[in-house]
């Protein structure tokens, strides 16, 4: 028998009626004479099939073929797409044909289904295409293999890559021979449309096992995305009864795609004039004033965090208060946490785990440094100074090295720049990196990720630590070059720390994103394994001075 490759969807449980499945358009399209609506009791425990054909027209290609070709004007086309929709195992299954899936309702539909059903019967050691988003880089990718192999070998030994996608072979105790899982699952094998009831009840046997704990799937549990449209709408619908409640669950930081630092913000919706010098929640709250009893997950979605540029001639850059929440919550006792406009379920174990290496990370200071100075022009509306400006006078104040943008570049070796650290602690022996905001987990991340890089740079070429030294004579002078010559030579391990300058939370203690806590913990362990020492600081800010 051929090979053939079939479409499930698995609707909710409380979904029970046929039609109910269908988005307003396919209702719109269910009286009319061009859909066909075929009953079959005896198919499954009941079955309709429904044909939903397009009306009659000509291709689109056809104008540019007949302008070289005498090609007759009678040709004429017609787009049709199938949904079967059945019941077997006391659930309610659709299957599609062509386009189909366009007409079934997001919110009628199990939205792991398919990833779930798949992890429990592919075989993790034969694994054939895996997509995926890593929430600590904010990429998105695709990898695909000539042959089978293991999941880990994809890469994914990362608690923030997040599987989209995964297609393989099955088990063999499997009744299909291969399957693709998203949010439906593809199923293929050598089986008919008639055997399509009998893998749907196998399928609804893999979504509600945990079999996929003893593989390697098992890693997939520490972070979830939440793919159901209902779920992800309840979650909506608690973070704002949250924050009209004034609980401390949810902050405010910078969407992914936003990649420059603004002077001010802004937000468009509240109808506050003011500016302030950094992005917090309670800012919104205090400009919603009497309005913030009527604020919904609509009213989220519609308002605007306004990033404003010290340069006037760059336009402001928008995006919605939702897309800006950070944090996280618990609902019918599990962990979900939203980030960057997107809902993730959270392994309570692993989370607690995650702040507590967050905790131990952390260190406080003998002598606090100067905070970031906060300027204020002569309406009110202020801003922090920028980054290197502070740097270069804690720097200086310090008697450190300022070394912020300055590059080094491994001879011999292509495309080796990399930034040893922002301001060099020469008698400490420490590579101090600094970053202003603690609100962008996908911007902290990278952070975390280039101190590590550094200190790989350095454990691996001896060069880089000649190049280092070259930087600090041209930067501090021959004194400066002499005492690194002499700490590098003594037994103190070299220290990589990161400072971060923000305004603490609502509670009073510095945070940062929980999936940065993940970055941190995990860069943490590699540079430790190369002997290094590692720690995290916070810097406050203040408003010490007025322009």
């Amino acid at each position: 028998m051929a090979q053939k490759t079939l479409t499930l969807y698995l609707a909710k449980a409380d979904i029970e009626a046929f039609e109910e499945v269908f988005t307003e358009e396919a209702n719109g399209k269910l009286g009319r004479e061009a859909t066909t609506i075929v009953d079959a009791p005896d198919f499954a425990e009941g079955a309709r099939l429904f044909v939903f054909a397009g009306d009659p027209h000509q291709p689109k290609w056809l104008t540019d073929v007949g302008r070289l070709f005498e090609v007759p004007n009678q040709i004429w086309t017609a787009s049709a797409a199938g949904v079967l929709l059945f019941r077997t195992s006391g659930r309610l299954f659709a299957s599609t044909f062509a386009h189909g899936w366009m007409y079934l309702d997001e919110h009628c539909f199990e939205g792991d289904f398919g990833l779930r059903a798949a992890i429990n019967a592919l075989d993790d050691k034969k694994l054939r295409r895996l997509e995926r988003a890593n929430l600590g880089d904010a990429l998105r990718a695709v990898a695909l293999s000539p042959f089978q192999r293991g999941l880990t070998t994809f890469g994914m030994d990362d608690a923030l890559d997040l599987v989209r996608k995964i297609s393989g072979r099955t088990r063999d105790e499997a009744s299909a021979d291969s399957m693709s899982g998203s949010r439906s699952l593809r199923v293929t094998g050598e089986f008919g449309l008639e055997d399509l009831p009998t893998l749907a009840s196998d399928a609804l046997e893999y979504y509600g096992s945990d079999a996929y704990q003893q593989t390697e799937f098992a890693i997939l549990d520490s972070v979830m995305p939440v793919t159901d449209l209902r779920l992800r709408e309840e979650l909506d619908d608690l973070t704002a009864t949250s924050i009209r409640n004034g609980e401390d669950l949810f902050e405010l930081g910078l969407p992914i795609s936003f990649e420059d630092q603004a002077v001010s913000y802004r937000f468009r919706g509240p109808r506050s004039r003011g500016a302030w010098p950094d992005l917090l929640l309670q800012d919104y709250v205090a400009a919603m004033g009497d309005r913030l009893v009527d604020l919904t997950t609509e009213t989220l979605k519609d308002h605007q965090v306004v990033a404003i540029f010290e340069d006037d001639g760059r336009p402001n850059a928008k995006w919605s208060v939702k897309s800006s929440l950070v944090g996280s919550l618990v609902h019918e006792n599990e962990r979900f946490a939203t980030n960057e406009g997107e809902w993730y379920r959270i392994e309570q174990q692993f989370k607690d785990a995650i702040e507590a290496s967050f905790e131990n990370a952390i260190e406080d200071w003998d002598v606090a440094p100067e905070p970031l100075r906060k300027i204020y022009d002569d309406k009110g509306n202020g801003h922090y100074e920028a980054e290197v400006d502070y740097n270069r006078r804690f720097a200086q104040t310090q008697g450190y090295v300022f070394l912020d943008r300055a590059l080094i570049r491994i001879p011999g070796v292509d495309r080796s720049d990399f930034e040893s650290c922002d301001v060099l602690d020469v008698a400490g022996k420490r590579f101090l990196h600094v970053k202003k905001s603690s609100r962008r987990s996908s911007v902290l991340s990278h952070f975390f990720k280039q101190g590590a890089n550094s200190a790989r740079h350095f454990s691996t070429f001896t060069a880089a630590w000649t190049e280092l030294r070259a930087l600090v004579l041209a930067r501090a002078g021959e004194q400066a070059a002499r005492d690194l010559d002499q700490t590098t030579n003594d037994d103190r391990p070299w220290r990589v720390e990161f400072l971060i300058a923000d305004s603490p939370r609502q509670d009073g203690r510095f945070n940062i994103p929980f999936f940065s806590k993940v970055s941190l913990r995990d860069e943490f362990r590699t540079m430790r394994a190369m002997r290094y020492e590692t720690s995290l600081r916070f810097i406050g800010l203040q408003a010490d001075h007025h322009r």
